[in-house]
């Protein structure tokens, strides 16, 4: 979670000047999702604190706030994702078929949140879901670091990739290992996990580069037409 603060801090610190800067400027409905999932990873790090410290009786009161932050952050980064490309018809980065890449955040986050909270009797299980579902958002920081400090991104699919996905990757490799040498096998929660959001980063990688699926997403954010 350290890992993921810096990250989500240091990208989008980096990139904050820009984005202030943008002409129009950025709508509400991208800041309220952005303060939304601040205080989502407030809730997520406070509850490892009380794990940590044995407080397991409020680390499962507070659970179910950290449950229903989490279900409002789902309609709320389809909305904040959809309003994002909508006033960027006509610019030059206008890139609907990024979608692709939205869409696949939303879903690998949903998805270990739901198994998180199914297998919240499990304890060693239960928290590497919850890790993992604040992993599979934290692409937008890594991205921004990507862009504003490394600068360099190769070409093709491969460094589409590489650019968004990077730090995701690390920390996957980080989990599996850290299992492997800490209880000589991988956790079917890590296992499933990494899975899941590999497969979902390549279906998103195959996708962005689809002429087909840039047709669909820029016919879907002209039906959309909500600027913010």
């Amino acid at each position: 979670m350290a890992i993921i603060w810096a990250a989500i801090l240091g990208g989008f610190g980096l990139d904050f000047a820009r984005y202030m800067q943008e002409t129009p400027p950025p709508p509400n409905i991208l800041h309220i999702h952005a303060a939304v999932y601040l205080i989502w990873l407030v809730l997520v790090s406070v509850q490892i604190f009380l794990v940590q410290t044995g407080d397991i009786r409020l680390h499962m009161r507070l659970g179910w706030a950290t449950a229903i932050v989490s279900a409002a952050m789902v309609p709320l980064g389809l909305i904040a994702a959809l309003v994002d490309q909508a006033r960027q018809i006509g610019h030059p980065d206008y890139a609907p078929q990024f979608l692709a890449l939205e869409f696949e955040e939303i879903l690998g986050f949903s998805t270990c949140i739901i198994a998180g909270l199914l297998s919240r009797r499990n304890l060693a299980q239960h928290k590497r879901w919850m890790i993992l579902s604040a992993v599979a958002i934290s692409d937008a920081g890594f991205a921004r670091i990507w862009q504003t400090e490394i600068k360099r991104t190769l070409p093709g699919p491969f460094g589409w990739w590489l650019e968004y996905f990077w730090g995701i990757a690390l920390l996957l490799i980080a989990m599996l290992a850290w299992d492997w040498f800490r209880h000589k096998r991988v956790m079917p929660s890590v296992a499933w996990g990494a899975a899941l959001l590999w497969g979902g980063e390549v279906v998103a990688t195959i996708l962005n580069f689809s002429p087909a699926w840039k047709s669909s997403m820029t016919e879907l954010v002209r039906m959309w037409g909500y600027t913010g």
